[in-house]
This record gives C-alpha cells, sequence and structure tokens, in this order.
C-alpha cells in the first residue's frame, strides 16, 4: 500500500511531465526563460565599468612648438609610458578590442621657450571607440624633461692606458708611448653638457701578455670637473673606431742600410753597393708589422735617398734621423759612381699626359742642360729622345703673369740610367 508522501510525489512528477509533453507550455516556459536570460545579459553589459590600462605610451610632440622654432631638443629619456583608468559601459569598456592603442596620452610643450628641464602637464584622450567611455584618471600628471640646444664642439684626444690583472711584457721588449690614430674628436650634444667636457680620453685596458706592437680599440670617455660623465646625450661624430697603438721595442745590434727612390730598374733588381757609417748601431726597433724599419736582410733603415741626388762621384749623403730611437743620429751614406759617364742633353716638353689648366700656356719648349747618368755605353749613344719633360701643376697659384714651376724628367728606354738634380720650366697664366 503506498503511503502518502509517494503519492504525491508520484503526482508531482506526474504533472510535470503532463506538463512537458503540453507543446504550449513548453513554449511558454522557453519564453519566461529567454526574457530573464536576456534581462540579466543586458543588465550586465549596460551597468558602468572601470578598466586600468597599463603602461600607456606618452606622445611629445615638438612639432610646429616655440621649443623647435628656438632650435631645442629633448635630452635624456624621451620614452614615458603612465597607466590610465577609463570608465564606460561595460561591454566597451571591457571589450578585447579595446587596447592601449585606443588611449592618446600627450605631454604640452607650450610653456617651453628656452633651454631647461620642465614638467610637462599631460592630457588624456579615448580614440578610435565609438560609444560612451571616458578617461577617469591618469597615474602620473606630468612629466619631467630637460631641452637643450644641440652643438658641436672638437676636442683634444689623449690616451689613457690601464694595466690590469694578467698585463705583462715579454722579456727583452720596451714598451713606447702610445699613438692614436686621431688626434681630435667632435662631439655633439647638449650645450650645457658640452660645456662642462674637461677633456676626452681614448680608454684601453692591457690584460694579457703583450710581445709586439698592437692596437687596441678605445672607448671614448668625456671627463668633467667632477669626473668621469655619461655619454648618453652625445653623439660621438666618427667614421671609424679610435685606435692606440701600443709600441712594443726590442733592443738590439742591428747593421745600418738606406732605402732608395728613383733608382734605375736595373740596379733595383741586382742592387748597387754602398756604405752607411755608423755600419751598425744599438738600437730600440719597432716589433710587428706598424713600422717598417727593418728591411728583409734584417737591417735598420736609417733613411732614404734620392737616386736625384746622386751623381757620377763618390757620393757622400749625410742623413739626420731624430726619431730612431738610439743614440746615433747623423750617419753618412757613401755611394761610388765614379764609374758612371754623364751626358747633357736639351730635353722637349712633353705634354700629352697631363691635364693643362684652364688659362695656362707653356712658355718653355724644352728644358737645357738635363744630366743624365749611368753607364758609358748608355749615355753616348743617345739624343734628346731618350727622355721628354712633364710639367707639375701641384700647388701651383695661378695668379696672372709668368711663373716657373716644376718638371719631371722621363727617361724612354734607358734602364740602367737617372737623371741627376732638379729642373723647372715656364708657365705663363692669363
Amino acid at each position: 500500500m503506498m503511503n502518502k508522501s509517494n503519492e504525491n510525489a508520484a503526482k508531482i512528477k506526474f504533472s510535470f511531465s503532463s506538463l512537458m509533453s503540453n507543446n504550449k507550455a513548453v513554449f511558454v516556459f522557453s519564453v519566461i526563460i529567454a526574457i530573464v536570460f536576456w534581462c540579466l545579459v543586458s543588465m550586465s553589459q549596460t551597468t558602468e565599468a572601470e578598466r586600468v590600462f597599463q603602461d600607456v605610451k606618452v606622445t611629445i610632440n615638438l612639432d610646429e612648438s616655440v621649443a623647435k622654432n628656438n632650435g631645442l631638443e629633448i635630452f635624456g629619456s624621451k620614452d614615458f609610458t603612465v597607466d590610465v583608468k577609463v570608465r564606460g559601459l561595460s561591454y566597451i569598456v571591457n571589450a578585447s578590442s579595446f587596447t592601449n592603442d585606443n588611449i592618446s596620452v600627450n605631454a604640452s610643450c607650450s610653456a617651453v621657450a628656452a633651454a631647461g628641464t620642465y614638467d610637462l602637464p599631460l592630457s588624456a584622450s579615448i580614440v578610435g571607440i565609438s560609444g560612451e567611455a571616458e578617461v577617469v584618471s591618469i597615474s602620473a600628471n606630468s612629466i619631467r624633461v630637460a631641452f637643450d640646444e644641440r652643438v658641436s664642439k672638437t676636442f683634444a684626444l689623449t690616451e689613457e692606458i690601464k694595466e690590469l690583472e694578467g698585463y705583462s711584457l715579454a722579456a727583452g721588449l720596451i714598451r713606447e708611448n702610445p699613438r692614436l690614430s686621431v688626434d681630435t674628436i667632435d662631439i655633439s650634444g647638449p650645450s650645457r653638457e658640452i660645456a662642462k667636457i674637461s677633456s676626452v680620453k681614448a680608454y684601453v685596458e692591457l690584460d694579457k701578455e703583450m710581445t709586439s706592437t698592437e692596437s687596441f680599440e678605445a672607448e671614448i670617455i668625456a671627463v668633467s670637473a667632477s669626473g668621469e660623465m655619461d655619454l648618453s646625450n652625445f653623439t660621438i661624430e666618427m667614421s671609424e673606431p679610435v685606435y692606440v697603438m701600443i709600441p712594443i721595442n726590442k733592443v738590439g745590434k742591428y747593421e745600418t742600410a738606406v732605402d732608395f727612390i728613383g733608382m734605375p730598374q736595373e740596379y733595383r733588381e741586382e742592387g748597387i753597393e754602398y756604405s752607411v757609417y755608423p755600419s751598425e748601431i744599438d738600437v730600440s726597433v719597432l716589433t710587428g708589422a706598424g713600422d717598417a724599419q727593418l728591411n728583409e736582410s734584417n737591417e735598420i733603415l736609417i733613411g732614404t735617398v734620392d737616386f736625384s741626388e746622386v751623381n757620377n762621384t763618390i757620393n757622400r749623403i749625410v742623413i739626420n734621423n731624430e726619431k730612431l730611437a738610439s743614440e746615433v743620429k747623423n750617419f753618412t751614406v757613401t755611394i761610388d759612381m765614379s764609374s758612371m759617364a754623364k751626358r747633357w742633353l736639351e730635353i722637349p716638353v712633353d705634354t700629352s699626359s697631363v691635364s693643362i689648366p684652364d688659362g695656362v700656356s707653356i712658355v718653355s719648349q724644352s728644358v737645357e742642360s738635363v744630366q743624365i747618368i749611368g753607364p758609358a755605353s748608355s749615355v753616348m749613344n743617345i739624343d734628346q729622345s731618350a727622355a721628354y719633360a712633364v710639367p707639375v701643376f701641384d700647388n701651383v697659384t695661378y695668379s696672372s703673369g709668368t711663373h716657373t714651376i716644376p718638371a719631371k724628367i722621363v727617361l724612354r728606354t734607358l734602364t740602367d740610367s737617372w737623371v741627376h738634380g732638379t729642373y723647372t720650366i715656364q708657365i705663363e697664366v692669363e
């Protein structure tokens, strides 16, 4: 026998089942549920909400401002961000399409007319969003910005070498004074900061054993009365890095030798006999490839001899070398060319290989008494066709009138002979 509570539950179940099987009832019930959900959603979307957008970029617009017209620039930090709180309808404010890009924060430069540090007021607005939303607050009311005029100044450059742990110099070597790749450097930046610079240095650290001459890329350091300066606001104007060469010399006894310029081809191939006094010296020689102080025979080069100075006699040429790292500075080079013959010729002037400046005409058609020196078998059988003179227009001042300029004598075919002396020709300038 069913008790009364079970009987009631069965009646309710039967009534609900009967109701759900009634299409009209289901329809009415569905409409009611839909209205309830619509009301709930509508209420949630039409209520106001607040949202904080973090790290919104601040725009500082100098275009067409008094500051820009007065030649002022911003120095120091230019990248500022703030947090912006926005209020509006929930479906607008909380939309995924509403981002930092829809918030414009601007710093006003209207009060900036001269160099100095200013607190620029901030304003914010919403852009690109249709609907009701507004800026409630900004995390900062202003930003501090430095303005100044950019100037450029040339500074003398000095080197600073710091020896760190690990630095050493191999035995028998001497470290000489460093050499800079440039003597001056241009730096531009805010005028007030440029005025504080007292010196500029090329800074290099040494932290290894040095066995030969070496060049190091330097760090540029500016120094003021209060110490090293921050160069983040400056521009170092250089087309290539600054290098500091650390010369490493080796002291030893070397035979002395000279180099020749203008030497005839035959002698360049076979060489000539000459002597240098003193024939050997104790000298500090630069190591590495930085300086060609030694020739292929490991002789110390004490200077250069121009073959145009060599006559058909016993030539004694004195060379003074103050740069040589030796107690001996003066040397005598003896070249015996007394077996050679000499011929004096009148040489024609040939301008076919040079460009004659406008308004310039060549007065001299030939150069007289040109001395050709060489073996008798060569120079005694030549005539003036064996050589020609070419005008040299380098460093000529083209003022009106007659001028004397250098002439280069060129031998056409002789490979064992040379021209002794220097020569000139005359030109006329309109």
